[in-house]
């Protein structure tokens, strides 16, 4: 077919030619033009069967990069929207000290989290620098006290308040220690048979409800010292005697990070900064300041807690630097040249934690989940400490 479609293209003398010495070159014409009409017949798809068509087409659409595209892209958008974001705190565990499971629909099995808790008594303003560290996130993301709560004497946190940003920031405040109103609390417990913690023993072992409290106060502090990678002690004047021999006594009650007697495995002790909410300008004076590192560095000498991570308000930092913030006292009448102060203190206090050294709780890697459950044996482990309880029968 083709050969007769090129013949009336020959010219006379390539026909004269054929039976002579000129054939190999009719030969070579023949075989020069068919072969470029049939490759632009078929680039034409013209003359492929519908069959050979489909097939055609369905293999330029599976050499295509659309499919490889596609199996890239379907894992990114799987992965970036299961994390649901935040907008307020949980409750995490109830003054009972027992576990909440609601904060589970938030926790993953992700390794690469942080754990932030805050300690301190009431009023010291923990629910507020919290809420400050999550700013970012939502607007006062931990009930901050108010005026109601200042006229009743009640706490604006009772047990431990949970809240987890998308940069897998776990942020964990505590109802006041040592504070009146759990003593009220307390009481009003005990006359329904309902311990403020769940002990081998009950409250009537302990013929002092003050005794009650600390213990509880106590055990709270040991459990951050087992969950947290950073504890923010605040506290709202220079220094407290008893509130230091109470982070004493707090971490000799924490327990053992694991039962198993590993040798590679050092005992995990967080990172712990001594926070002094509510300071004056003159507070601020470098002598002021070197003075309050000198103290804590001298009475936590021989303690376990990391109290020199590089923690503090300079800008250029050592591990060796003693983990100490000042935050300006803020009122109304203030200028917005201390509110931008303490932006930017904040700021600076929230970017070195995100940066601190992240050590193992336990011997084994945790995801966020396993935390959680980790923190439940911890929670059992304190209640059925028999080091808390015969420090309580030791109280006056």
């Amino acid at each position: 077919m083709s050969v007769q479609k090129m013949m009336p293209i020959t010219t006379s003398k390539d026909s004269e030619g054929r039976d002579g010495d000129s054939r190999g070159i009719g030969t070579i014409r023949v075989i020069d033009r068919p072969t470029f009409i049939l490759k632009t017949r078929e680039g034409e798809s013209r003359a492929v069967s519908p069959n050979q068509k489909n097939g055609g087409n369905k293999k330029e659409v599976d050499s295509s990069s659309n499919v490889p595209t596609k199996m890239i892209q379907d894992p990114i958008r799987t992965i970036l929207p299961t994390y649901v974001e935040m907008t307020n705190s949980l409750k995490f565990m109830d003054e009972n000290m027992q576990l909440c499971e609601s904060p589970l629909d938030f926790l993953y099995d992700r390794q690469d989290f942080l754990v932030v808790g805050c300690l301190g008594l009431r009023g010291v303003g923990k629910s507020t620098v919290m809420s400050l560290l999550t700013s970012n996130y939502a607007n006062d993301v931990f009930p901050i006290r108010d005026t109601s709560r200042h006229e009743n004497g009640t706490n604006c946190t009772s047990g431990v308040d949970f809240f987890i940003t998308k940069n897998r920031v776990i942020y964990l405040d505590t109802q006041p220690i040592l504070s009146a109103s759990t003593v009220d609390y307390t009481a009003s417990s005990s006359s329904s048979s309902t311990s403020s913690y769940d002990q081998k023993k009950t409250t009537t072992d302990f013929t002092s409800i003050e005794t009650n409290l600390e213990l509880q106060s106590l055990q709270f502090a040991a459990f951050l010292f087992s969950v947290c990678h950073v504890v923010i002690f605040v506290q709202d004047w220079f220094v407290d005697p008893n509130l230091v021999r109470f982070l004493q006594t707090a971490e000799m009650l924490k327990p053992s990070s694991t039962n198993n007697m590993d040798q590679d495995y050092v005992e995990y002790y967080p990172h712990i900064i001594f926070l002094h909410n509510k300071a004056e300008l003159q507070d601020f004076a470098p002598n002021t300041v070197e003075k309050i590192k000198e103290f804590y560095s001298k009475v936590f000498s021989n303690s376990r807690l990391q109290t020199h991570s590089g923690l503090d308000m300079s800008d250029c930092s050592t591990e060796a630097g003693l983990n100490l913030f000042l935050l300006p006292r803020i009122v109304n009448e203030e200028p917005t040249v201390m509110r931008r102060n303490e932006k930017k203190l904040i700021e600076k206090l929230k970017t070195k934690i995100h940066g601190v050294n992240r050590n193992p709780m336990t011997p084994s890697t945790l995801t966020e989940k396993n935390w959680y459950h980790y923190v439940s044996r911890v929670m059992d482990a304190i209640k059925k400490s028999h080091l808390s309880s015969e420090y309580g029968r030791l109280m006056p």
